[in-house]
């Protein structure tokens, strides 16, 4: 016994002595750094998102430092607060920071997708993928679109018919709205989850790839220790439900068949995949395997519905909450579309400014992400200063943050969409904004995300006026398990057929 005791000490002093030294990393380099030990940093992984993690970190260094140093678990992170600093390593020295995380083999074919792969892959993905999201393919794309607003507009009023006081789950409705669009959008097929709420479509979606996680401080701790996921791979266990990963690699299979055989040609995401699966590359192998597509086309869905649902909720609440910014919005949608002859046309939404600068707003003000994560793949030594970094230092870009910073944006807690005129974005810095983030590694679908959303205001503000009703919430909260920042109460707002 006493022997146990005695190894049993030495043990957790070693283990003391180990922290100790891991959590002067940053000091030792001469890195401001938070003043946190390993069990006051487990504390708040327990309790608190990364989201109130990150600006606590932001708060300690703003008007100190540039950047500042802190740490997940036992993980140096380096977080930079400068948006000049941001620019150098988001955009101008991006070839050293192109990866968002570590990457390790992977059990689930569709998590080699753009978001998640390596800059190796990443690369010769991008490159393929970009075309399907220029000016040129959303005008294309937008008939089709125009068509699922439509549906949203009959499903919305019969919706209110059965409902007495008018009020509905603003959030659920816009999630089966944005699940269409992708779905018939994105790959040519009619969920039609606007009518029924049980459609396979939504209820893969309720287990994607950004909320099917039990916690997110369990996703932190695998992120920032991949050889977890060594570990994962090695028992064969897989992160995403073989559900989901079948469905896809069906939807895939099924849509080229039998677009294959009835020579069906959309202006899609799932066209441009397929004709990519028909091109070989200089080795005469195809450009795209179906195993491929499945995993472009997960993160398509997974990302495309779940982040412009939750915006879709975030403008309509605060459109409710500031009813001056309503009837400014809805007077500029009814006197565009009376240009158009009652068209809403793809020229008739890019003339609706105000609208732009509603949309930028709530992006500002509910960032989708709370940090920009980013890793060097190489050393790195931070300019004007002699501090270097190591290959695989930890970089986090705290957007929610700097978007709530008041020595950027006055009054931040207030809904502005002044703020995004013109004039008003020539007074910011270009970094001051990363709603979607910046870059070459930005989000490859921003043009897609901004119009579907816009289309989804303009259907639903020109038909309705959203009211706050008894059952509102005061504030909406954020679901602590998701990567996504997505409400986590139920958003009930009153709508009044106008």
């Amino acid at each position: 016994m006493l022997l146990f005791f005695v190894l049993l000490t030495a043990i957790v002093s070693l283990l003391v002595t180990y922290l100790q030294y891991k959590y002067q990393y940053w000091a030792r380099k001469g890195v401001p750094q938070t003043n946190l030990n390993f069990l006051e940093n487990i504390c708040l992984m327990r309790t608190t998102h990364n989201l109130d993690f990150y600006r606590e970190v932001y708060r300690h260094f703003r008007g100190k430092s540039k950047f500042g140093g802190t740490y997940i678990f036992a993980k140096p992170i380096l977080v930079l607060l400068d948006l000049d600093l941001i620019k150098q390593v988001l955009i101008k020295d991006f070839n050293t920071f192109p990866d968002r995380f570590e990457y390790i083999p992977d059990n689930n074919i569709i998590n080699g997708n753009l978001f998640k792969v390596n800059a190796e892959r990443w690369r010769p993905l991008r490159t393929k993928i970009t075309p399907t999201f220029t000016s040129a393919k959303m005008k294309f794309m937008f008939p089709t679109l125009v068509t699922v607003a439509k549906q949203l507009d009959v499903a919305f009023g019969k919706h209110l018919e059965n409902t007495p006081d008018g009020t509905l789950n603003i959030y659920e409705m816009m999630t089966r709205f944005t699940v269409d669009v992708i779905g018939q959008v994105g790959f040519g097929v009619v969920c039609n989850s606007l009518e029924d709420p049980n459609t396979e479509f939504l209820r893969v979606g309720h287990i994607n790839f950004f909320q099917n996680h039990k916690s997110i401080r369990l996703r932190i701790l695998m992120t920032t220790y991949p050889v977890l996921f060594k570990l994962l791979h090695f028992l064969n266990i897989r992160r995403v439900p073989d559900e989901v990963e079948k469905f896809m690699l069906r939807l895939v299979r099924d849509t080229a068949r039998i677009r294959e055989e009835q020579k069906i040609q959309r202006n899609d995401f799932m066209n441009l995949m397929i004709e990519m699966k028909n091109t070989k590359d200089e080795n005469g192998k195809p450009m795209l395997t179906y195993e491929e597509m499945a995993a472009q086309v997960f993160i398509f869905f997974a990302g495309g519905y779940e982040t412009s649902s939750s915006n879709l909720t975030y403008a309509l609440y605060e459109l409710a909450k500031n009813q001056h910014v309503q009837d400014k919005l809805r007077a500029e949608i009814n006197s565009v579309l009376a240009k158009h002859n009652g068209e809403l046309t793809y020229e008739a939404m890019d003339q609706m400014t105000y609208l732009y600068q509603v949309m930028s707003e709530t992006l500002r003000k509910y960032t989708v992400l709370a940090v920009l994560p980013r890793i060097s793949i190489e050393e790195y030594t931070i300019p004007g200063t002699n501090i270097k970094l190591e290959k695989g230092t930890h970089i986090a870009v705290p957007i929610n943050a700097i978007h709530h910073d008041p020595e950027i944006y006055e009054s931040p807690h207030e809904f502005r969409p002044e703020r995004f005129a013109p004039e008003e974005l020539q007074k910011r810095h270009p970094q001051a904004f990363l709603g979607f983030g910046d870059g070459p590694r930005n989000c490859i679908g921003l043009r897609f995300a901004r119009m579907q959303v816009r289309v989804g205001l303009i259907t639903l503000l020109k038909s309705y006026r959203f009211t706050f009703s008894e059952k509102t919430p005061p504030r909406i909260d954020i679901m602590k398990k998701g990567l996504v920042l997505v409400p986590d109460n139920i958003v009930w707002l009153r709508a009044t057929k106008l």
